[in-house]
């Protein structure tokens, strides 16, 4: 297992210009745990894990990993600690699968050292968890998107962090393929304790695999917390817009969201009928 590390955002002021995207905004990830982050296009989602990943300097507060200051940290040192999968890397011309995935342990490796067997064994596990061996001599910017997706994802793998941050990592990806990619995001948080926050929009599936769920609007947390708690109709309604009903049709405490269907003008002397009138 991986050691514990405490991410903390305090106060914090980011953006890409004179007026910020986020404002005055403080967050503690919980350690050891999944962290996904919700809430409609535009409203900082992605601009606060950048923060995190030291892409965004803020204009004002701290982020701060175990207590220093995460721009403190030496490039390599940081990411010994802290991996990022920002939404859609550009691959060097040329470069193969394999090749790729051992830039993950570019942070392990000196300026004229060869990889060494700890590297080597880094890179065929990630390979292997994300089904990629198979692709491993092909030219990355030759396949598929959702194969280029599992790729750079098994370059987060192989970097082998105690906090991966991840931008939107279904991205390109089937249903299925989400839900095997999210399952092994879990077993590897569980197995090795690593702290993961990620930017999901597929709510259902936000719900299944996060232990804390933040819900951002206009640069803002508009509720945290278990997804009980925030994944509820009046806050999908205050955050997204979206009349809905959330049920738990299996009976183990999940969530699962059920859009309302747009109502339709009822027939000519019809009475409207009501959940409440059934």
């Amino acid at each position: 297992m991986t050691a514990s590390s405490q991410l903390r955002v305090r106060n914090v002021n980011l953006g890409y210009g004179s007026t910020p995207v986020i404002r005055d905004l403080s967050l503690d990830i919980p350690e050891g745990r999944i962290t996904a982050i919700i809430g409609p296009n535009g409203c900082g989602k992605s601009t606060l894990l950048r923060g995190i990943a030291r892409l965004l300097k803020p204009s004002a507060g701290s982020i701060t990993l175990d207590g220093n200051d995460v721009f403190g940290f030496r490039g390599k040192e940081f990411a010994r600690r802290v991996g990022l999968l920002p939404q859609s890397p550009v691959a060097p011309e040329g470069i193969t699968v394999a090749d790729l995935v051992s830039r993950g342990r570019f942070p392990y490796q000196g300026l004229f050292t060869r990889a060494t067997a700890g590297d080597d064994e880094a890179v065929a596990w990630a390979m292997e968890a994300t089904h990629t061996v198979d692709l491993a001599d092909r030219v990355v910017s030759d396949l598929s998107g959702g194969q280029r997706q599992r790729v750079w994802i098994a370059m987060a793998l192989a970097q082998q962090t105690d906090i991966l941050l991840l931008d939107e990592p279904t991205t390109y990806l089937d249903l299925a393929h989400q839900v095997e990619l999210l399952d092994l995001l879990s077993e590897l948080n569980e197995t090795r304790g690593t702290t993961m926050v990620m930017v999901l929009h597929e709510l259902n599936l936000a719900a299944r695999v996060a232990d804390h769920l933040v819900a951002m609007k206009e640069g803002r947390i508009a509720a945290q917390g278990e997804a009980a708690t925030v994944l509820t109709s009046d806050h999908l309604q205050q955050v997204f817009g979206l009349r809905a009903e959330v049920c738990d049709p299996l009976r183990d405490g999940s969530s699962v969201i059920v859009p309302r269907p747009r109502s339709k003008a009822a027939p000519s002397g019809a009475q409207e009928v009501t959940a409440h009138d059934a």
